[in-house]
C-alpha cells in the first residue's frame, strides 16, 4: 500500500484520439524546469478535502470521472513537436481512485496516516509523459467523514480552477445522490481555447504599452537575494519546510483598517512590512519579490479549469528609517502598475531583465510574496444538500523559491508563513525572517492616509486594487460621503430602509411610507476627485458600502435597498451584517438581475438577449427624447462611440444640439453623466464576476414595466437561484429609471407596508418564543 497511483490510464490504455493545442508561456517554462529536475516536485499543487455527507468511494470516483470528462485539462498530457510544446487533449480516459481505507483507525493514527500519504503524495513527481497531470486519494474515516487528497502538476491548476472543482464536486455527489443530473453550468471555453486566443493576444500588438512599462521597470535589475546560512548547491533540490505565526487577532483588525485609512489593500501593507524586515535582515535598500496574479479579468474566463495567473516583479525603494505607511503607499502605487500591465508573461519580463537559465537558482525572484483570502473559504463550508467539503492546509511539495513568503486567512485568523529552501537556511533562520516580519507589521499606523492634494496634483487618484482587497475609501474619503446622505421621514418610529444609490430618487417612496418608517439614501457615486478605478471584488466594494451603512447607522435591525446593480450590493452589503452578527429584517431589489444569471447563458443566447434588449430601447428613448421626456444628450450618451468621442460636447459647441439653459451647465452635465456612467458601468463589470451566495433572509424584488420578458428574461429576474424560499416578486408600472414615480411608488409602497409589517410581526412573535406565522398571502404578491 503506497498511497500513490495515476488516476488516468496510461497512454496505452486509452482508446481515443487526441487534438493538439498551444501551451501557454508559464506551461511551456513549467515544462522545462520538470524536465530539467524530473524527481521534482515542487511544482505539485497538494490539496487535502474533508468531505461529509453519505459517501461512498463509487460515487467519489463517479463524480470525478465526470469532472474528467466535463473540463479538458483534467484529461491533458503535453508532448514536445516541431512546433514547440503543444496540449495533447484527450477525447476520452478513464478514471481511477486510490482508497485507503482508515475506518479502524483511532483518531491520531488516522491522522497520522492521512499525512503520511499526503505527504508522498505531494512529493511523488509527475512523469512528463503522463497523460495527465492529476490523481486523487480518497481516505474514508468513516461512511460519512473522509479525506479526499487532490494532487495536480502546475502545468494544469491554480488555485481558482480548484474552487470550482470542488463546488462541482459536492454538487455532483448532491446530484448523484437525489437521482438527476448535476446543475453544473455550461462550459464554453476549455484551456486550450484560451491557450490559442493568449497566442493571438500576444501577437496582436495590444501589449506594446505593458512592455514598455515594464522595460522601465526592470531597467538595471540586479537580482535581490538574501544571504543563507550555506552557500548555493550547483543543482536545486527542492527541499523546503514551511514555518508559520498565527498573528493576534488585534494586530490583524489594525492591519485591515491601515489598509483602509490608505485606500489600498490588505497585501500592500503585509508585502510593504515583508520588504522592510527583508531590507533590514540583507542592508539592501531595494527590495525585489515575485507574486502571482490571477490573468482572469475577462468574465468569459471565469469558468476556464487550468493555470490562468501570471507572476509579476515589485521591486520597493526602502530606505534605513522608512516608516510602514510609506513603504506601503509605495507598494500600492507598484501593484497598480502591475494590476495595469498584467498580462505581459512573466517569461517575457526575464528576458528584458536579461535573465539566463540558471539550474542553482529560481528563474528571476529568489523571494516571493503571496496573500491568499482562500480558494473555496479555507475553513469555510461548501454545502449542497448532505454534502460538505472545507479545505484543510495543504502538504509542501518542495521549495520553488528561496524564501516563499504567504499570509493565508484560516478560521483562527491570519497567519503569515514561509516555505523556506532547507539547503540554504536553517529552520531558525526562517523562525527569525518571521519574527522580524511580524514585529515590523506590529508598527502599522491606522491612522495614515494618503495624500489627496499629491493626488490632485497628479490629475488622478490611482488606488491599487487586487483579490482580497481590503477597503477601497480611505476613512476620511468614507466620511466625507457619510455627509452627503440624504433622509426621509428621520421622525418616523419604524426601521429604517438604507437605499444604496446614486442620487436621491426616493422622494416619492418616501411619500407613500408617510409617518412610518424613515429612508436613508446613501449616495455611492464619491463626489470630487476622479479616479481610475481598479480591479476589486464585488464583494470588496459591498464592504465598503456596509462601513458606509454603519456611520449612519451603526446597529441593526436593517432594511436595505438598491436600485439596478446595487441591488446585489445590497444584497451582498445583508450576507456581510449578518456574518457580523446583525439581523437584517428585508432586502428590497429595484430591476436588479442577478448576478451570473445573464453570464451563465450560452453565448449565442447573450447575444440574442443583447439585440432583444437594444431593439426594444432605442426607438423607445428616442421617441422619449423627440417628446422631451428625455434629453436629447440622455439618448446620445447611450452609444459608446458618442462617448468615447465626445461627441455630445461638439454638437453643443457648434449648436447642433439645442441650448435649453448655459452651456457651462449642461457640459458640466455630459461630464458628470459620464463619470456617473464610468461608475455604474465599472460595478457592472465587478458584478458579472460575483455570484451571490444562496440567501435564507426576506427579499423583496420590484419589477419595472422595462424589464423584458419570455425565455431569456425570468420573471423573477434569476433570483429564485439566491432566495427561493422567500422571495416576493411585484411588478411596478413605469420604465426602469422612473418606477419610482408616483404611480410606481404607490404600488412599492403599499407591498412594502404589509409586507414589513408582516416580517415584524413574526419577529416579534419569534422573540417570544411562540412560533412563527408563515407570511403566506405575501408569497405570490403582485400588482
Amino acid at each position: 500500500m503506497n498511497g500513490i497511483a495515476l488516476n488516468v490510464a496510461a497512454t496505452h490504455e486509452i482508446e481515443a484520439g487526441y487534438v493538439l493545442f498551444p501551451a501557454t508561456a508559464c506551461q511551456v517554462r513549467f515544462w522545462h524546469e520538470q524536465k530539467a529536475s524530473p524527481k521534482a516536485s515542487a511544482l505539485n499543487i497538494a490539496f487535502r478535502l474533508q468531505l461529509s455527507g453519505p459517501l461512498t468511494a463509487a460515487s467519489i470516483e463517479q463524480v470525478l470521472g465526470e469532472l474528467v470528462a466535463r473540463h479538458e485539462i483534467l484529461r491533458t498530457g503535453f508532448v514536445m513537436t516541431g512546433a514547440g510544446l503543444r496540449q495533447q487533449v484527450w477525447s476520452h480516459a478513464p478514471f481511477r481512485l486510490e482508497v485507503i481505507d482508515l475506518t479502524g483507525f483511532e483518531e491520531q493514527a488516522a491522522l497520522d496516516e492521512a499525512g503520511r500519504v499526503g505527504g508522498q503524495q505531494a512529493r511523488t513527481p509527475f512523469e512528463l509523459s503522463s497523460p495527465s497531470f492529476f490523481r486523487a486519494v480518497w481516505l474514508p474515516r468513516s461512511g460519512t467523514q473522509g479525506e479526499l487528497q487532490l494532487t495536480f502538476h502546475s502545468l494544469v491548476m491554480d488555485g481558482w480552477s480548484f474552487a470550482i472543482l470542488v463546488r462541482e464536486l459536492v454538487e455532483g455527489l448532491a446530484a448523484l445522490r437525489a437521482g438527476h443530473d448535476p446543475d453544473y453550468p455550461d462550459v464554453d471555453l476549455h484551456h486550450g481555447d484560451y491557450a490559442l486566443w493568449k497566442g493571438e493576444f500576444l501577437a496582436s500588438g495590444a501589449l506594446d504599452r505593458a512592455r514598455a512599462h515594464w522595460r522601465r521597470e526592470l531597467h538595471e535589475f540586479r537580482r535581490f537575494d538574501v544571504p543563507g546560512d550555506r552557500g548555493r548547491p550547483p543543482q536545486r533540490g527542492f527541499q523546503g519546510v514551511i514555518r508559520s505565526i498565527l498573528l493576534p487577532g488585534a494586530l490583524s483588525e489594525r492591519l485591515i483598517a491601515a489598509a483602509k485609512a490608505q485606500g489600498v489593500t490588505l497585501f500592500s501593507v503585509a508585502a510593504a512590512g515583508l520588504a522592510m524586515a527583508l531590507q533590514a535582515a540583507t542592508g539592501q535598500t531595494r527590495v525585489a519579490m515575485g507574486t502571482q496574479m490571477s490573468v482572469r479579468d475577462q468574465q468569459e474566463l471565469e469558468g476556464v479549469i487550468g493555470p490562468l495567473i501570471n507572476t509579476v516583479i515589485l521591486r520597493l525603494d526602502v530606505a534605513p528609517g522608512s516608516t510602514l505607511a510609506s513603504v506601503t503607499a509605495q507598494c500600492g502605487a507598484k501593484l497598480g502598475d502591475a494590476l495595469e500591465h498584467l498580462h505581459l508573461p512573466f517569461e517575457d519580463m526575464m528576458e528584458m531583465a536579461g535573465e539566463v537559465p540558471d539550474t542553482s537558482r529560481p528563474p528571476l525572484c529568489s523571494v516571493n510574496f503571496a496573500l491568499q483570502q482562500s480558494f473555496v473559504g479555507m475553513g469555510d463550508e461548501v454545502r449542497r444538500q448532505d454534502f460538505a467539503a472545507t479545505t484543510s492546509p495543504s502538504f509542501n511539495a518542495g521549495a520553488l523559491y528561496d524564501l516563499n513568503f504567504f499570509m493565508v486567512r484560516r478560521p483562527e485568523g491570519w497567519r503569515i508563513s514561509c516555505e523556506g529552501d532547507t539547503e540554504l537556511y536553517d529552520v531558525e533562520t526562517i523562525d527569525r525572517h518571521l519574527v522580524r516580519w511580524r514585529e515590523v507589521l506590529e508598527t502599522v499606523d491606522v491612522t495614515a492616509q494618503p495624500s489627496l492634494a499629491h493626488a490632485a496634483a497628479q490629475g488622478t487618484a490611482k488606488i491599487a486594487g487586487g483579490a482580497g482587497a481590503s477597503g477601497f475609501l480611505s476613512q476620511a474619503e468614507l466620511e466625507a460621503q457619510a455627509r452627503n446622505v440624504v433622509r426621509f421621514n428621520e421622525d418616523a418610529p419604524g426601521t429604517p430602509i438604507i437605499a444604496l444609490n446614486n442620487i436621491a430618487v426616493f422622494y416619492e417612496l418616501a411619500q407613500q411610507l408617510g409617518t412610518e418608517r424613515p429612508i436613508i439614501d446613501i449616495p455611492m457615486v464619491p463626489k470630487g476627485l476622479r479616479r481610475e478605478f481598479p480591479l476589486r471584488a464585488f464583494e470588496d466594494i459591498a464592504a465598503d458600502a456596509v462601513r458606509l451603512i454603519r456611520l449612519v447607522r451603526p446597529g441593526g435591525p436593517y432594511i436595505l435597498m438598491g436600485h439596478c446593480v446595487l441591488g446585489a450590493m445590497a444584497l451582498e452589503a445583508a450576507h456581510q451584517l449578518r456574518r457580523e452578527g446583525e439581523t437584517v429584517e428585508l432586502v428590497i431589489l429595484n430591476d436588479s438581475w442577478a448576478p451570473g444569471y445573464r453570464e451563465s447563458m450560452p453565448w449565442h443566447d447573450r447575444l440574442l438577449r443583447k439585440l432583444q434588449v437594444r431593439m426594444t430601447d432605442i426607438p423607445r428613448d428616442f421617441r422619449l427624447a423627440r417628446r422631451g421626456e428625455m434629453s436629447m444628450i440622455d439618448f446620445l450618451q447611450q452609444f459608446r462611440t458618442v462617448r468615447w468621442l465626445r461627441l455630445t460636447k461638439l454638437a453643443l459647441k457648434f449648436g447642433l444640439l439645442k441650448k435649453d439653459g448655459s452651456a457651462d451647465r449642461i457640459a458640466g452635465k455630459i461630464d458628470d453623466n459620464l463619470w456617473y456612467g464610468r461608475q455604474i458601468g465599472y460595478l457592472r463589470d465587478q458584478q458579472s464576476r460575483y455570484r451571490a451566495a444562496r440567501y435564507d433572509g426576506d427579499v423583496q424584488l420590484f419589477r419595472s414595466d422595462q424589464a423584458l420578458k419570455g425565455r431569456l428574461f425570468a420573471w423573477d429576474m434569476g433570483w429564485n437561484e439566491v432566495a427561493a424560499d422567500k422571495l416576493v416578486v411585484t411588478a411596478v408600472p413605469g420604465m426602469h429609471n422612473q418606477m419610482f414615480r408616483s404611480a410606481g411608488a404607490a404600488v412599492m409602497g403599499k407591498q412594502l407596508h404589509d409586507r414589513l409589517a408582516q416580517i415584524e410581526t413574526d419577529c416579534n412573535v419569534a422573540a417570544k418564543g411562540e412560533q412563527d406565522a408563515p407570511a403566506a398571502s405575501l408569497k405570490h404578491a403582485s400588482a
